[in-house]
C-alpha cells in the first residue's frame, strides 16, 4: 500500500509540475520608424513560464527558424552540402529571460555572429491605478511606470497569480494582459493561455558572452557607427589583406543598406539602455 500510495505521489506532483508550465501568446504591434507611423508590424510573442522563471521570444521567429534547421539537416544528409536561404520572417530578433524568484532579467540578442546575454538590474516601480475594466475575457487593473525612456501602461489581472508580462516587466500582483507605451508605438496584448510539458530548449544558445547593459550599449553603438567591420575582419581572419575593387564596392554597398536599415529602426522598445 506504501509502495502505491508513494507512486500516486509521484505521479501527481508530476502532474502538477506540467500544469505550472504555461504559454501565453501576446500580439505586438510596433512602429520601428518614427518618422513614418502608418508602417505598423505585428508579431506573435511566447512568454513561457515555469516553477524557476520565464522565456520571451518571438514565435514568428522560432517557428521560421526551426523550419529552415530541418530544411538545412535535411540537405546536408542528402547531398552534403548546405545551400542557406535568407528568410525574413519575423523581425523580433532577440529573447528576454528571467529567473525566479528573484525575476534576474537578461536580454539575448545577437550583433553580427555574436549571441550576448545581457544583464539588466534596473528595478520596474509601478503606480497601481484603481482604474478596472475587462480586456477579452479578463478583469484587469490599471498601472504605469517609466522604464528606459518611455512611460509605460499596464493593464493586469489578479486571477493569474503570477507576476510576469511581456518583454522585461514583471513585479506587478498578476500577469500583465496589455502593455502599450504612452505614444503606442509599442502594444501587447495577450491573446491566448495554454499548459505545455515544457519550455524549447534552443529559444536561447549557450553560447553566449555574458555582458552588463553599460557594455552591450557600446558594442551596439559600435556596430552602428560600422555595422560591416565584423565582416571585414571576418573575411581577412586577422590578416591584412588588399580586396579588389570589386569586393571593395560590395563591402560599401552592403555598408549603406544596413546604415540605412538602422537609420528606419529608430523607434526601438528602449530609447536610452542606461540612466
Amino acid at each position: 500500500m506504501k509502495k502505491l500510495i508513494t507512486i500516486f505521489c509521484l505521479l501527481l506532483v508530476g502532474i502538477l509540475a506540467h500544469a505550472q508550465n504555461k504559454r501565453f501568446t501576446y500580439e505586438y504591434k510596433f512602429v520601428p520608424d518614427s518618422t513614418n507611423t502608418t508602417e505598423v508590424k505585428t508579431e506573435m510573442m511566447n512568454l513561457d513560464t515555469s516553477p524557476s522563471g520565464s522565456k520571451f521570444y518571438s514565435y514568428t521567429v522560432y517557428h521560421a527558424d526551426s523550419i529552415s534547421r530541418i530544411d538545412l539537416e535535411k540537405q546536408l544528409a542528402a547531398t552534403g552540402m548546405i545551400n542557406i536561404k535568407a528568410n525574413s520572417r519575423g523581425s523580433v530578433r532577440y529573447s528576454v529571460s528571467k529567473k525566479y524568484p528573484k525575476y534576474e532579467t537578461f536580454l539575448h540578442s545577437r550583433l553580427l555572429m555574436d549571441k550576448y546575454r545581457v544583464s539588466d538590474e534596473r528595478p520596474i516601480n509601478w503606480k497601481i491605478d484603481t482604474d478596472k475594466q475587462k480586456i477579452g475575457e479578463w478583469n484587469v487593473q490599471k498601472a504605469e511606470t517609466d522604464f528606459a525612456g518611455r512611460h509605460w501602461i499596464a493593464w493586469f489581472s489578479a486571477d493569474i497569480p503570477i507576476q510576469d508580462g511581456p518583454y522585461k516587466f514583471r513585479g506587478l500582483p498578476g500577469l500583465i494582459v496589455k502593455l502599450e507605451d504612452q505614444t503606442k508605438s509599442h502594444v501587447f496584448t495577450l491573446q491566448a493561455i495554454k499548459n505545455i510539458d515544457s519550455i524549447p530548449n534552443d529559444v536561447f544558445d549557450s553560447k553566449e558572452i555574458s555582458v552588463n547593459l553599460k557594455q552591450y550599449d557600446k558594442l551596439v553603438k559600435d556596430y552602428e557607427n560600422d555595422p560591416t567591420k565584423g565582416l571585414k575582419q571576418m573575411q581577412m581572419g586577422g590578416v591584412t589583406m588588399i580586396m579588389k575593387e570589386s569586393t571593395g564596392n560590395q563591402m560599401k554597398s552592403q555598408e549603406e543598406r544596413l546604415k540605412a536599415s538602422i537609420k528606419k529602426d529608430n523607434n526601438r522598445i528602449e530609447l536610452n539602455r542606461i540612466k
